[in-house]
């Protein structure tokens, strides 16, 4: 789902004019993206002690390993599992778009997967929308808590699959409104083709994403001290 360089350009790379739309869709993306990665910058100082470090680089690696697996789509799109719901569940909501936001920029840098100039796109994608993805998981609970294991695996279930489809959305929008798809189809081309794709992807993740943490959810009371805080926001424990 990285967007990467060369397919949102500020500057057409042949007749050197201005690319409107293009700026638009950078401008956008990156005027919604620093907010929200300051204010979980600020959150995750202020409530994740230093103790919970290594737990937010341990998922951090298991994302970045896991986003490798990737299969081209939509020109200069790919699809793989992205993981925000996981890491949403797993440290919080505002720690889990500072880990995805490492991920991204590690990919970025030396992989070349997601460029720099689509930063504010890939982060708003992935890292913003998977984090906001617990409070689907939160406001499907209810009262429940984590030991509620059919609801919770339900709850789970379908805020990965929201988040991965509306990644997918937003993702073909901006790629559809960019002047590389302009005689392509555009949004008529990349908007169908990121959604029928990711409604077979996003199941799957959905899937995974769900077991995985009610079994992490059976080790909670073992495991908060580690700072499984997404699930300890289930019943009450932070107010991160």
């Amino acid at each position: 789902m990285h967007i990467n360089d060369g397919i949102l350009n500020p500057i057409n790379p042949v007749t050197q004019t201005l690319n409107v739309t293009d700026l638009a869709v950078l401008i956008t993306t990156w005027a919604i993206t620093i907010p929200f990665l300051i204010f979980a910058w600020r959150k995750t100082k202020t409530a994740c002690p230093q103790t919970k470090a290594p737990i937010i680089a341990l998922m951090s690696a298991l994302v970045f390993v896991v986003q490798m697996l990737t299969f081209p789509v939509a020109g200069g799109t790919s699809v793989h599992v992205v993981g925000g719901t996981m890491l949403a569940m797993v440290l919080g909501p505002f720690p889990a778009m500072i880990s995805m936001t490492i991920v991204l920029m590690m990919q970025a840098l030396f992989f070349g997967d997601g460029g720099f100039i689509a930063f504010g796109a890939n982060a708003l994608n992935m890292a913003i929308i998977g984090g906001l993805s617990f409070y689907i998981v939160k406001g499907l609970m209810g009262k429940s808590t984590a030991k509620n294991r059919d609801r919770l695996v339900t709850s789970v279930f379908i805020a990965t699959f929201v988040s991965s489809i509306l990644c997918a959305l937003v993702t073909g929008i901006e790629v559809g409104l960019s002047s590389s798809f302009a005689n392509a189809g555009g949004l008529m081309l990349t908007v169908p083709t990121m959604l029928g794709v990711y409604s077979i992807a996003g199941l799957v993740e959905a899937l995974v994403t769900s077991l995985l943490v009610v079994g992490l959810s059976f080790s909670l009371r073992h495991l908060q001290s580690a700072g499984l805080s997404g699930l300890s926001m289930l019943r009450g424990k932070t107010t991160l």
